[in-house]
């Protein structure tokens, strides 16, 4: 498992209803977050791969692709 780092986990923490989703998802799924989020350079760009990760992960729930 690829750890979670430290800004998507709190994020996680802050919203309960995506992160119980999140905990369901198989290892491969909660990786290709992970490394999205991990690959981008800016903070910025960061911040909002973390806002959109969250929203989809609610608007997806455990339909996801």
């Amino acid at each position: 498992m690829v750890p979670i780092a430290p800004d998507l986990a709190d994020a996680l923490e802050k919203n309960k209803k995506a992160k119980a989703i999140f905990e369901k998802y198989p290892p491969s799924h909660k990786r290709a977050w992970i490394e999205y989020i991990d690959e981008a350079k800016k903070p910025g760009t960061r911040a909002a791969r973390i806002q959109k990760a969250i929203r989809d992960i609610l608007e997806a729930g455990l339909n996801y692709r």
